[in-house]
């Protein structure tokens, strides 16, 4: 995934001083088979679990299993430190209540520049809307139902209006449409369409605030 511009994500109202386990660490990337190919994280973009990464050092004791990603390998593993992917929709298997198993990409490390693919360089300074970069371990909030999140503008593939008030999940983007879906699947409802991010003095961008909710189930 290319690093995508104006990206940005704070949490905006939360119970996460409850919620120890909200926040994680993770590599994200994708996988083909059993390899992982890393991959830079923009700030915001949604990814959901794959599975454990393995305990530094010892990557070479683990025996990936070949049924789902989800199944537990011989060799030793991170307690909650993952694999992250994209999110290809609204929902995440097996979570179907407030903890969507859906997570935003937040770090809260300082800015790097990479060289290669063993030495990453710290550039203290911007915090706001940093990208992880390709594997390197970054953070991830998982978003809860009932909670409000900002975005940025590059965060979504169709941006809200005041005729598209409602967000679904596409790839790790979100897209703007105009009605809640019936699928059971986690959105968000537009609560404020005309914020900005700002750092300092500095005008960062268009700011989104959005309300995580997840749809009801319509029977057929």
């Amino acid at each position: 995934m290319a690093y995508i511009k104006n990206t940005a994500f704070e949490v905006y109202a939360t119970n996460s001083k409850r919620n120890d386990t909200q926040n994680i660490t993770g590599k994200f990337g994708s996988f083909a088979g059993e390899t992982f190919t890393p991959d830079v994280c923009s700030a915001g973009f949604l990814c959901v679990q794959n599975s454990l990464l393995p305990n530094e050092g010892y990557e070479s004791a683990i025996t990936r299993g070949t049924d789902t990603p989800w199944q537990v390998a011989t060799g030793l593993r991170n307690g909650n430190s993952w694999y992250m992917v994209a999110a290809t929709n609204g929902k995440a298997t097996g979570l179907t209540g407030d903890h969507t198993g859906i997570y935003a990409s937040n770090t809260y490390d300082v800015n790097k520049a990479t060289l290669g693919n063993n030495m990453s360089i710290n550039i203290p300074g911007k915090t706001l809307g940093l990208a992880i970069p390709a594997n390197e371990r970054g953070d991830f909030t998982e978003l809860i139902v009932g909670e409000q999140y900002n975005f940025g503008a590059g965060n979504f593939s169709t941006k809200p209006t005041e005729d598209l008030l409602y967000c679904t999940i596409a790839n790790g983007l979100l897209v703007a449409q105009a009605a809640a879906p019936t699928d059971g699947s986690v959105y968000f409802q537009v609560m404020r369409l005309d914020g900005r991010f700002t750092e300092g003095a500095f005008d960062a961008g268009e700011k989104y605030t959005l309300r995580c909710l997840r749809s009801a189930t319509v029977a057929a």
